[in-house]
Formats: structure tokens, C-alpha cells, sequence
């Protein structure tokens, strides 16, 4: 999960003061007084993201199965803490029961405060990309699709066919575009982008009646895992493509806002990226300022032994060999190592989550790593830059990611009993961020007056040299949600300070607001009340 996330907890850094926390990795007892939550529902549960609120509320989400095997969606809220918000929703759960199954893979905060989750839902006929839109309390929101709710159908195949989501964002306009996967007229899975409207209309402007895709093999299965929006409006979405039916490599393609191919993206837009020769997929990805791309994921080897794979390419699309070993970091700790999410600092440095161990039915528990820029190890986190606490009694596997405003990192997934029962599960590791601070200075100031200010106040931002027409300035929530985009053209050329006005309904909490242009960027941070 998720637009362009630039420095942004380095301007938050700024207003935080004190003794950073020592043991960096570890639980943080002050979360929930263990540094983790587990939350029982059915047998088969599992957290799949989790995203943290401008007021730094922790949303997290997945699905249950219960003994019949009929799969609900969940979405739970909790305060900083780790103590369930009893405002939203019924005391902090939502829960959502359509067809067979309703799945949960990702979600975004909007600006208004309202809540957007996406997955998929059948009726065991056909799998359909569903989107539910839920209010700031937890309600279902009536202005959306149906009652709250979207299930659309967008393969051409009709009748059993499997439309999956796994990732939304929301674009400058507001729209809504998810990626995942859909079947094509001849029911080979393919990797797609859809964009709704903001009201979950499709939005058949887009791509071809609303979806955009690539060309796929006759056989095998291809589909995108996560997706990111640059600056631009251009879509980054990386996943796996099916050469065959037993062969997958990287895929990395970048669409136009259009959702067309970008041709000045490795060509084509296409990048399909052979690494281990077997399987090699990306699960996530994340965007640098200067618009390189840093992917997670897995490589597999003939034998059946599973790295975490963590690479970077260009901004064109080629593999950056400065970065790691030839571009690319592996981590082999065991026969099983997956990296699910990962996350950028303000500082460059990486945090990527996963799962490390014998792998199922055997042990397993989480693994969180964490690297320099260039790939490296950073010493000052967990032993040597890994950190693999673990919750008693339980095996632990990783799916979501988020930071903190104070970057301290939350990690969730599932807790997993001798007896296979599998429930929810959130945690908190402490992180130092002191790096951030430095990051911060650094970039160009800029100054944002008044602050605090309130939402649908005009405000004055300031920076020390003069503001070009075509600079971007960008509104960021406190976990790199992008909120508003503004053309300085509109407002100012030449000057040192702009007029803007936040977005109505914009909830309280923390944001960030940058500056680029020239390849240069000025920051400041912004307290909503």
C-alpha cells in the first residue's frame, strides 16, 4: 500500500523531543503493556495492512474464516496505545459479511476522514474487487456504491471469473485506483490497474473501459501486489508475471495517468526482471525522492528455498548495481524468508517485514530488517539490522507495515498456536529515528502560517528563496497519503510565498506539506485542530 511518500517523518521529528528509545527492534511496552496485541475471532484470522491515522488512530484489516469456512471482512482501530478505539464502529470492529467471502487486503484514510477498504468478495461463481467506504466512525457510508459498499466485475470473462484487489491509492481528483488481478477473455490471470470514481462508479475514462493492463502468456498467472502514484500522476505497480505455469519473474510497469503505457519506461513500460530463474515476485514497493523504485519480495531456488528479496531500480527502469550485491539484497535465514511490506525513513534508510523460519507446518515468527541506503545492514537496529522478537507461545507471520509518526514501526499479521488456531495480530518495535532530524535540516525550510490551523483555513506558506510556476506543492497525512495536490502556477510566480487553502473536513492530526521544484524541495509541517 499508497502514493508517494517523500521525507515526511523528518518534519514530525522536529516536534518531538527527548530521550530516543534504546534496543531499537524490540517490543515496545508501552504498546498495549507487551508491545503487542492479539485479537481472537474465529481460528483462521490474519491482519493483511495496517494504516495509521492522521491522528495516529491505528487502523488494521484482513479477514476471519470461520469452521464453515465462510471468510468476513475486519477492520479494527486502536488508540496509540494499543487499545481498541470503542468509538468506531462496535467497540473498535468493523465487520462485513458478503457472499462466501469478503477479503481484505488494503485500505486508505481520506482527507475527510472517511474510510476506504478494498479486496475482493465471492459467491464461489465468480470473485469480484470489492471496495467498502466507511465514515471516521466506523459506519457504513450511504454515499458510496451501495450502502457502502462496490462489488464489480471487471474481467471480460464474465462468469467465473476472479477480479482481486490488493492495493488502493487515491489520485490528485480524488478518484479511487486499486491494482491486483483480473482473468482476460480467455481466463489467463492477468496484472491490472482499476480506477473508480470517488463515489465507486467505474470510471471508464481510464485505461480500456476503466481498467489498465499489459499483455499476458497463454498460460501461467500474473498479477500486481502493490502500486505507487508518482508526483506526476504516473502509476508505478510492481507484482509477478506467469512465463509459464511454473515460471515467475519481477514485474515492474508504469502506466501514464491515463493508465497507457509510459514508453519511456524501459521502452515499453514493461520490466520484467529475472533474478533467480524460478520465481521471483514483488510484494511491494516504495518510490525515492529522486524516483527510483525499491521493491520487496521473494526469490525461490529450484529446491524450494525461499528468500526475501529486496531490490532497486532506476527511475527508467533498470536495476540500480549500486545498490546491494548488483542491485539486489537477499536474505537467506532459513528455508523459508518472505518480505511482505516495506517502508521508507526520511533519512533513506529502509525497513522492510516478512516472516522467517522452517516455514508452515513447521516454526516460523516475524522478521523485520533494516538498511542503509544503499542496502546495507544498519547496525544500531535488532542484531546486526535484524530483529525477530518474539510473542510467547506463538509463531508469528508478517503482512502489514506502518510507521509512526514518531517512526516507531507497527507490524501485523498473524499469531499462529501449536494447534494451528491463527489469530489477529498487531505489534510495535521501537525505532530510532535521530536520522531524520538531521534529514529535515537538510532540506529547504518552509514556514506555515497560522499554525495550527484548521481545516478549509487559507494559509500562508513561505520559504526562503522564490516559488517558480512550476513548482508542485504536495499535503501529506502523517503516514504519506497524499491529500492535495496544487499547481503553483495557479497562485504565485517568482515570489517567496503562496496563499492555499486545506481541504474541507480535514481531519486533526499532523501533515506535511512539500515543495518541489527544480529538484530541490522545501518542507514544513502542519498541526490540524
Amino acid at each position: 500500500m499508497r502514493t508517494l511518500r517523500p521525507s515526511l517523518l523528518a518534519a514530525f521529528g522536529l516536534l518531538c523531543f527527548g530521550t530516543l528509545p534504546a534496543q531499537f527492534g524490540t517490543f515496545d511496552p508501552s504498546f498495549n503493556g507487551t508491545g503487542y496485541v492479539i485479537q481472537p475471532v474465529n481460528n483462521m484470522d490474519g491482519v493483511q495492512r495496517i494504516v495509521v491515522q492522521p491522528d495516529q488512530k491505528i487502523i488494521t484489516l484482513g479477514m476471519s474464516w470461520d469452521a464453515t469456512y465462510t471468510a468476513r471482512a475486519y477492520a479494527f482501530r486502536y488508540l496509540p496505545d494499543g487499545t481498541l478505539d470503542t468509538d468506531f464502529a462496535t467497540d473498535g470492529v468493523f465487520m462485513h459479511e458478503l457472499d462466501n467471502e469478503a477479503l481484505l487486503y488494503s485500505a486508505v484514510v481520506k482527507a475527510d476522514g472517511k474510510i476506504l477498504l478494498v479486496g475482493a468478495t465471492t459467491d464461489y461463481q465468480k470473485y469480484r474487487i470489492l471496495l467498502i467506504q466507511l465514515n471516521s466512525d466506523g459506519t457504513l457510508d450511504p454515499d458510496f456504491g451501495i450502502g457502502g459498499v462496490v462489488a464489480r466485475l471487471v474481467s471480460p470473462a464474465g462468469a467465473n471469473a476472479e477480479d482481486m484487489a490488493f492495493d488502493v491509492a487515491l489520485d490528485s481528483e480524488g478518484r479511487i485506483l486499486v491494482c491486483g488481478s483480473s482473468h482476460d477473455e480467455n481466463y489467463v490471470r492477468r496484472p491490472v490497474v482499476v480506477r473508480f470514481t470517488a463515489t465507486g462508479d467505474l470510471d471508464t475514462t481510464f485505461g480500456d473501459q476503466g481498467v489498465a493492463s499489459i499483455p499476458v502468456m497463454a498460460v501461467g498467472s500474473s498479477a500486481f501486489k502493490a502500486f505507487q502514484l508518482q508526483p506526476d500522476g504516473k502509476i508505478v505497480a510492481a507484482g509477478f508475471f506467469g512465463e509459464t505455469e511454473l515460471w515467475y519473474t519481477l514485474l515492474l510497469v508504469r502506466f501514464n495517468a491515463d493508465g497507457t503505457l509510459d514508453g519511456t519506461f524501459s521502452d515499453d513500460g514493461i520490466v520484467k526482471h529475472n533474478h533467480g530463474n524460478v520465481d521471483d515476485e514483488a510484494y511491494d514497493l516504495e518510490l525515492t525522492a529522486d524516483g527510483s523504485i525499491i521493491v520487496a519480495g521473494k526469490t525461490v531456488t529450484v529446491d524450494y528455498n525461499y528468500s526475501a528479496l529486496l531490490m532497486k531500480f532506476t527511475s527508467t527502469g533498470e536495476v540500480d548495481d549500486t545498490f546491494g550485491d548488483n542491485g539486489a539484497v537477499e536474505e537467506d535465514l532459513d528455508q523459508f524468508d518472505y518480505a511482505w511490506e516495506l517502508e521508507l525513513q526520511p533519512d533513506g534508510r529502509i525497513i522492510m517485514a516478512g516472516t522467517s523460519g522452517e516455514g508452515p507446518p513447521n516454526g516460523f515468527d516475524m522478521a523485520v530488517w533494516k538498511y542503509a541506503s544503499d542496502g546495507t545492514r544498519d547496525t544500531d537496529f535488532g542484531n546486526n539490522g535484524l530483529a525477530m522478537p518474539g510473542v510467547p507461545d506463538r509463531y508469528a507471520m508478517i503482512y502489514g507495515l506502518a510507521l509512526q509518526a514518531d517512526g516507531q514501526v507497527l507490524v501485523g499479521g498473524q499469531a499462529r498456536t501449536e494447534n494451528n488456531e491463527n489469530h489477529f495480530l498487531l505489534a510495535r518495535l521501537k525505532n530510532d529515528l535521530s536520522n531524520g532530524i538531521a534529514d529535515t535540516q537538510e532540506l529547504g525550510s518552509a514556514l506555515v502560517m497560522p499554525n495550527p490551523a484548521a481545516s478549509g483555513n487559507t494559509i500562508v506558506v513561505r520559504t526562503a528563496g522564490a516559488i517558480s510556476a512550476d513548482a508542485r506543492i504536495l499535503l501529506h497525512t502523517s503516514d504519506g497519503r497524499l491529500v492535495q495536490t496544487y499547481r503553483a502556477t495557479q497562485y504565485a510566480n517568482g515570489i517567496d510565498r503562496i496563499q492555499l487553502q486545506l481541504p474541507d473536513a480535514l481531519s486533526p492530526g499532523a501533515y506535511l506539506l512539500t515543495i518541489q521544484q527544480g529538484g530541490t524541495r522545501s518542507a514544513a509541517s502542519i498541526l490540524v485542530e
